[in-house]
C-alpha cells in the first residue's frame, strides 16, 4: 500500500486530476448502469417535463415543474444523442459528476494541496457513502447543482487570491446557475462576497472595490429587472418562476408560518400552559439536533472527524484565503439548512451534501497529513490503513449491483404489462408506475394512497380491470382498504422490495 501511495505521489498534479476526473465518471457511469431504469419519485417531473420539450410542447413543459432548467439540460442532450429522454437522463449525471469531481480537487489545489492531499482528497470523494451511493443514482437536478456550486466556489478562491474580474464575473455566473438546478444557491450569491470585507490586509476601499465586483453581475441583472418593472406594465415578477418567491413582500412572514403554527401546536398541546413558553426554543434546540445528525450522515461519520481536526489545523494546513472562503461557505450553508427546516420542516440529506462538500475539502487537508506523515507510531499506521481499507470497500460497495428487489416497482409493472394480452384498462396509483409503464403523466398524486382514495371515492376505480397498488408492509392498511371498499378485486400477485418492507399490490376485478 505504502509504494502505491508513493507511486502516486510522484504522478504529476494535472496526471492526477485527469485520472481522478476520469475514475469519477466511470463510477457514475456504473452507478447508473445498476439502477436499471430505477428513478426516484421526483425525478418523475423532471424526465415528464423533458419529455415534453423535447415532443415542442413547451408550455405543458413548464407547467409540470416550473423551474425548469433541469429538464431543458435533459432535452438538449437528447436532442444531441436521439438516445432518448431516461439515457440522456444518465449521460447528463455522468457529465455533471465529472464537473463536480474537477472542480473539487481544483478546490484541494487552489486551498494549497500537492499530490499528498489530491490522493487523500480522492480517496475521500469517491468513496463517499451517501453522495455515490445515495444521491448520485438518482436522476435529480442536485448533480447540476453539485457541478455549478462547487465551480463558483473555483472562480471565487480565484478571485480572492488573484482579484481578475474574469474571475468575479464566473464566480458569479456560475453559482447563478447553480441556482437554477436549486434555488438556495442564491443564498451564497447574496451573501459569499462579504467574506471579501474581513481581509485584515486590505483597506476599506480596495475591499468595497472587490465587493463590488463580486456583486456586479447581480447588481445588473437587479437593475434590468427593476426597470423592467417600471418599464413594462405587463412585467411581473411571477414571471420569473421560482425567483418569484424573493421578491415577495411578506418573505419572512412566509418563511416563519408553518414554524409559528407548529410552535403553537406545541404550547398548546404538548407542553401546556405552564411551559409553554418553551415551545419555540424547545424546536429550534430540535431542528440544531436534526441539521447535526444530517450532517454527520451525510458526510459519513469519519469523514466528518478528520474534517472537524482539518478545520482546528486549518490555519497550518490550508492557504489562508481559500480557508476564509472555505469557513464562510460553511457559515452559509448552515444557514441555508437552517431556513429550509424552519420553512418546511423537511431537511432531506441532499440538502445537506453542499456542506458535506466543504467539509471533505478540510478532512481532505487532515487525511493527507495522517497518510503521508514521515514519523507515526504504530498505532497511527494501523489506523490509517484501516481508514484507506474502509474507503477502498465503501467504494466498491457503492458500484455492486443492487439486491434482489430493488426494482420491484419496475418488476410489477413487467409483469402485468405480459400478463395483461388483451390490454385492458391497468390502474397505477403512483407516478413511477405510469413513468415505467410509459403511460401519460397525470401528476405525481400527492402522498400515499391519495389518488386510491380519491378514485375510490369518485368511483372511477371500477373502469380498471387490474389495480397496481404500493403498500408498506409495516401494516395491513392498504390490503384492508381494498378489501373493505373494493370487495370485487382479487389480489393475485405481490412484489416485494429487498427488505420486504414495501411492495406493489396486484389485484383484478372478478
Amino acid at each position: 500500500m505504502q509504494k502505491i501511495l508513493q507511486s502516486l505521489e510522484n504522478t504529476s498534479i494535472k496526471q492526477l486530476h485527469l485520472w481522478i476526473v476520469l475514475i469519477g465518471m466511470l463510477i457514475a457511469s456504473q452507478v447508473q448502469y445498476i439502477q436499471h431504469g430505477w428513478i426516484n419519485p421526483d425525478s418523475v417531473l423532471y424526465l415528464e417535463a423533458a419529455k415534453l420539450f423535447s415532443n415542442g410542447d413547451w408550455k405543458a413543459g413548464f407547467e409540470v415543474f416550473n423551474w425548469p432548467f433541469y429538464s431543458l439540460c435533459i432535452t438538449l442532450v437528447n436532442k444531441i444523442t436521439q438516445l432518448g429522454v431516461h439515457v440522456s437522463a444518465q449521460i447528463l449525471n455522468v457529465i455533471f459528476f465529472g464537473m463536480a469531481t474537477f472542480a473539487f480537487i481544483t478546490i484541494i489545489q487552489l486551498a494549497g494541496g500537492k499530490q499528498k492531499q489530491i490522493i487523500a482528497a480522492a480517496l475521500i470523494w469517491l468513496s463517499a457513502p451517501y453522495m455515490i451511493g445515495g444521491v448520485l443514482e438518482m436522476l435529480m437536478r442536485d448533480e447540476g447543482f453539485w457541478a455549478f456550486y462547487l465551480l463558483s466556489i473555483v472562480f471565487f478562491i480565484r478571485f480572492y487570491q488573484q482579484q481578475r474580474l474574469k474571475d468575479a464575473l464566473l464566480w458569479q455566473l456560475a453559482m447563478m446557475f447553480a441556482s437554477l438546478f436549486r434555488i438556495e444557491a442564491i443564498l451564497y450569491l447574496a451573501l459569499l462576497p462579504l467574506v471579501l470585507l474581513f481581509n485584515p490586509h486590505q483597506s476599506l476601499s480596495s475591499k468595497l472595490k472587490l465587493v463590488f465586483k463580486a456583486y456586479s453581475v447581480q447588481l445588473a441583472l437587479t437593475l434590468l429587472i427593476v426597470c423592467a418593472l417600471f418599464t413594462y406594465p405587463e412585467f411581473s415578477t411571477k414571471m420569473l418562476g421560482r425567483l418569484n418567491e424573493i421578491f415577495t413582500s411578506n418573505l419572512l412572514s412566509e418563511f416563519t408560518a408553518l414554524f409559528r403554527e407548529k410552535s403553537a401546536i406545541m404550547s398548546q398541546s404538548v407542553l401546556g400552559e405552564y411551559l409553554e413558553e418553551f415551545a419555540i426554543p424547545g424546536l429550534m434546540l430540535t431542528f440544531i439536533y436534526v441539521i447535526i445528525i444530517k450532517v454527520v450522515f451525510a458526510t459519513g461519520l469519519i469523514t466528518m472527524g478528520l474534517a472537524v481536526l482539518g478545520i482546528k489545523h486549518r490555519h497550518i494546513l490550508l492557504e489562508q484565503k481559500s480557508a476564509q472562503i472555505l469557513m464562510a461557505t460553511t457559515y452559509i450553508a448552515l444557514l441555508s439548512m437552517a431556513l429550509i427546516i424552519t420553512k418546511v420542516f423537511v431537511l432531506s440529506g441532499r440538502y445537506v451534501l453542499a456542506l458535506s462538500f466543504i467539509l471533505m475539502v478540510f478532512a481532505s487537508f487532515f487525511f493527507a497529513h495522517l497518510l503521508f506523515k514521515q514519523h507515526v507510531n504504530t498505532k497511527t499506521k494501523w489506523l490509517v490503513r484501516l481508514l484507506i481499507l474502509f474507503m477502498l470497500a465503501c467504494s466498491v460497495k457503492n458500484i455492486l449491483p443492487k439486491q434482489q428487489g430493488y426494482n420491484y416497482m419496475q418488476d410489477a409493472v413487467a409483469w402485468i404489462q405480459v400478463t395483461n394480452n388483451n390490454n385492458k384498462p391497468v390502474f397505477y396509483d403512483q407516478a413511477r408506475m405510469r413513468y415505467y409503464a410509459d403511460e401519460p403523466f397525470k401528476g405525481t398524486f400527492g402522498g400515499h394512497l391519495e389518488h386510491l382514495n380519491t378514485s375510490i371515492a369518485d368511483k372511477t376505480i371500477f373502469n380498471y380491470h387490474y389495480l397496481l397498488i404500493e403498500s408498506s408492509n409495516k401494516n395491513n392498511v392498504t390490503k384492508n382498504l381494498i378489501k373493505n371498499a373494493l370487495p370485487e378485486y382479487t389480489l393475485i400477485n405481490q412484489f416485494n422490495d429487498a427488505k420486504a418492507k414495501k411492495s406493489v399490490l396486484i389485484y383484478q376485478k372478478k
